[in-house]
């Protein structure tokens, strides 16, 4: 295996870090040493937002006309495509995921860029010309400037290319801060960034720990807008400092998604969805549906052939192409997650499946948990209430479409939900009453460009994709003419 040795991006060409340290990067399947990467400082943010808001301020990216931008996003799409693959590659090692699932992610990536440059052909602006005779009213979307990302390390591609050619095709400058863990990708796409023929500090990446460069970008006094993925704790912190210099935020935060199943579902469909909904990136999902809310008159035979399914789950290493869990992201996140399911044998749920860290067929080097399901779990319960982020699931049982609703309610967040019914009437009418910004009907965690993602409550604000998506990063402007007429108020002139 070859140790990959990334440096910080900015102004088009890699960067050594200011202080000359670097983060070892381990991998979490099997403890060796994968990848290093700059740990910056706020001296590397500086520099960085220096070239990026030189290049707002002459205008040499957000006056390019929108046509031109969607060509090079085309382009960027296409050599991401090309190196579908290798970025795979890295993002499986980084992260422990399936192969199989960095590949789809990759390649979800480049829909992502291309629905953002199509977005980028129709900019909005609207003319008022029946005000007066004498007036006329203009509406214009101009770029903000700017724009830090703050990027997970659950999902580093999609989680980046669910803001980054948003921000691209407004006219945004960005400074990106990927997690120190899984850098890999965002450094590889800014080289293919500049391969399309983005001008240098339109992309600029600085890599290191969020108490050190997230902190600073969100404090820098050229930084206009924020767009953060990670946890409800650390996005309450930043929204906290963004607003002393009233710096626009855009969150996307943590979830407890519930999957309703009612009795009249497609049970045999519900029982793939169930499952897929909770394992895709080993539970490691901010909206991740890790709450089954049953209907009391199936639940038992579901649960029974849900647990027969899950425990057909291969758990495996991240390269290889039949493994559908992986490793969890490191050591203190395995202790987490082992920690949550004590809490959920003590508060008295019953463990029906996995339950414990795999160590067998080659994985004890490495933080594996197989498929973990609760049943008999209460609305107080901890493991009901709060996020976990591994693959264990809670099933509770309800006997009303009102009580489903009300339990699926019941949570402090309000990333997505999925409800499984043949019925279209009970489907449009639970779905109305989810306060959630996604609802999956019948499928989970399947979703098209088009449609914003988003959060209620406490999993955040702002939206990402579709046409919400681009108008997080424009300014919008009023302007009013008068025209013809001089003003009564106004001194004669001469000229």
């Amino acid at each position: 295996m070859t140790l990959r040795k990334y440096t910080h991006w900015i102004n088009g060409a890699e960067c050594a870090p200011n202080g000359h340290e670097y983060i070892e990067r381990v991998s979490p399947a099997h403890g060796g040493l994968i990848a290093s990467f700059a740990s910056g400082n706020e001296k590397d943010v500086d520099v960085a937002v220096e070239h990026a808001f030189k290049l707002h301020q002459s205008g040499t990216w957000s006056s390019v006309p929108g046509s031109e931008r969607a060509k090079l996003l085309n382009k960027l799409a296409d050599l991401i495509e090309r190196d579908a693959d290798r970025l795979a590659l890295i993002e499986a090692e980084e992260v422990g995921k399936p192969i199989s699932y960095a590949k789809g992610e990759v390649l979800w990536s480049v829909e992502l860029t291309r629905f953002a440059a199509s977005l980028a052909w129709q900019i909005k602006g609207e003319a008022y010309n029946h005000l007066g005779d004498d007036k006329l009213g203009l509406v214009t979307r101009e770029a903000r400037g700017v724009v830090g990302l703050i990027v997970p390390w659950n999902f580093p591609m999609v989680c980046l290319f669910q803001k980054l050619p948003y921000a691209l095709a407004a006219g945004c400058p960005v400074v990106i801060k990927p997690s120190e863990l899984t850098s890999g990708t965002a450094l590889e796409v800014a080289k293919l960034a500049a391969e399309a023929g983005f001008p240098a500090g339109l992309i600029n990446i600085v890599t290191g720990r969020g108490s050190i460069v997230g902190e600073r970008m969100t404090r820098h006094p050229n930084v206009s807008m924020i767009s953060f993925t990670g946890s409800t704790r650390v996005g309450k912190q930043l929204a906290a400092t963004a607003a002393s210099d009233l710096t626009r935020v855009a969150l996307e935060l943590g979830g407890k998604a519930a999957n309703v199943v009612f009795a009249d579902a497609d049970l045999d469909a519900a029982l793939d969805g169930v499952l897929f909904g909770v394992i895709l990136n080993q539970g490691e999902e901010c909206v991740a549906g890790t709450r089954l809310l049953i209907e009391e008159s199936v639940a038992q035979d579901f649960v029974a052939k849900l647990v027969e399914r899950a425990n057909k789950v291969v758990v495996g290493m991240p390269l290889d192409e039949s493994t559908q869990i992986g490793a969890l992201i490191h050591a203190q996140h395995l202790e987490s997650v082992l920690n949550y399911i004590e809490i959920g044998k003590q508060e008295g749920a019953n463990l029906v499946c996995g339950g414990n860290r795999l160590t067998d067929r080659g994985l004890d080097a490495g933080y594996f948990v197989g498929p973990t399901i609760f049943t008999g779990v209460e609305r107080h319960h901890r493991i009901f209430r709060e996020e976990i982020f591994g693959p264990v699931l809670t099933v509770t049982t309800f006997k009303t479409l009102e009580e489903a609703v009300e339990l699926a309610n019941d949570t402090e967040y309000g990333l997505g939900n999925g409800i499984w019914t043949k019925d279209i009437d009970k489907a449009l009418k639970v779905s109305q009453k989810l306060q959630s910004g996604t609802v999956f009907v019948n499928t989970y965690l399947e979703t098209s460009p088009q449609l914003p993602f988003g959060g209620y409550k406490q999993s955040g604000y702002g939206r990402e994709n579709g046409v919400d998506g681009l108008n997080e990063f424009l300014e919008v402007k009023s302007t009013f003419i008068k025209m013809g007429v001089r003003s009564p108020l106004l001194p004669n002139t001469v000229g």
